[in-house]
């Protein structure tokens, strides 16, 4: 990862330099040792302040929308969860694919922030970091600690089917060799041998946690309307109140709005400040989706769009 850091300093300051990207939107150190945050470099004399660490959780690529509208060109910093995020946007038209210069970093996998803030003392900066195969040594102005990879690694890095991203102008490291994997989908199989009665009371139990924050639908590259329907004023039967029955509705239309367009980055459960296992709603719809239409995670490929969004004389009717 070290030497992912390194050469996207040196892709980034050239960009800049030769005026072919005006920002560049990557990783820098986070307020503790093991948390990173957004930067947007727009000068190639602050490329220093980009890194690229195992706590680089954040996708970067939904910033494009708000960006969308600036003149030149934007570089972004994906990996390969995140890079299928390119593609929901530039398929659902959301921006150009000529506007983007995509920085690809191969990723075997990132550390949760909250697993190891719950063992260690993360409240230090981080100095250096050295990566021993199974194990990294965190170096802080606190002191240094050792991890075993497995024990920290997030959930969802544990099913990765895109280790190295899908898309790439610029790739800043050599590709890993992690296996990919597919979901198995045994927590989506789980509730679905739940009878009716038992998945209410779990999902009401969910969402009666919800905040209505809407972090969820702010980190989501599939959340890119122009006007969310749970922002407008009018119809005025939607509910704007924070209530289970409220929150219930808003969770499944975002779901169903999301249905055969989700890339799987899994962002929605690591921004919900309640925990709630919003993804959970998203892979159902998914797995749904890959059997019925043996369609592969949406953003794989350039092409596609949403299969929901489009006919075929091919098309399962067993409801006609």
């Amino acid at each position: 990862m070290k030497k992912i850091t390194e050469n996207l300093r040196k892709t980034a300051a050239k960009l800049l330099q030769d005026k072919e990207v005006e920002v560049v939107i990557g990783y820098g150190l986070g307020s503790e040792a093991v948390r990173t945050q957004p930067v947007f470099i727009t000068s190639p004399d602050d490329v220093d302040k980009l890194v690229f660490n195992p706590f680089s959780v954040n996708g970067l690529t939904k910033y494009l929308i708000d960006m969308k509208q600036r003149p030149g060109k934007i570089a972004v910093v994906v990996k390969g969860c995140d890079s299928r995020g390119i593609y929901r946007l530039t398929q659902d038209n959301i921006i150009p694919r000529d506007k983007i210069v995509v920085l690809g970093a191969p990723c075997s996998g990132q550390l949760s922030y909250a697993k190891l803030a719950e063992k260690f003392d993360v409240s230090g900066q981080l100095t250096d970091f050295e990566d021993k195969g199974d194990e990294i040594v965190i170096k802080t102005t606190k002191g240094d600690f050792t991890a075993k990879k497995a024990d920290f690694i997030l959930d969802k890095c544990k099913f990765c089917e895109s280790h190295n991203p899908v898309v790439a102008d610029h790739m800043l490291g050599d590709k890993v060799n992690v296996a990919d994997v597919q979901d198995n989908y045994e927590e989506i199989k789980r509730i679905e041998a739940m009878s009716p009665e038992e998945k209410a009371k779990f999902w009401l139990r969910q969402f009666d946690r919800c905040i209505r924050c809407y972090a969820c639908r702010n980190i989501c590259p599939g959340c890119s309307c122009r006007e969310c329907i749970f922002d407008a004023i009018k119809p005025d039967w939607i509910g704007k109140e924070v209530n289970v029955e409220e929150n219930e509705a808003f969770h499944l239309t975002r779901a169903f709005h999301l249905a055969g367009r989700c890339v799987d980055c899994g962002e929605c459960d690591r921004v919900c400040p309640m925990d709630i296992p919003i993804s959970l709603l998203n892979k159902k719809l998914l797995k749904d989706c890959k059997e019925l239409f043996n369609m592969p995670t949406p953003g794989s490929t350039e092409e596609g769009g949403s299969y929901l969004g489009q006919y075929r004389l091919e098309d399962p009717e067993e409801f006609m």
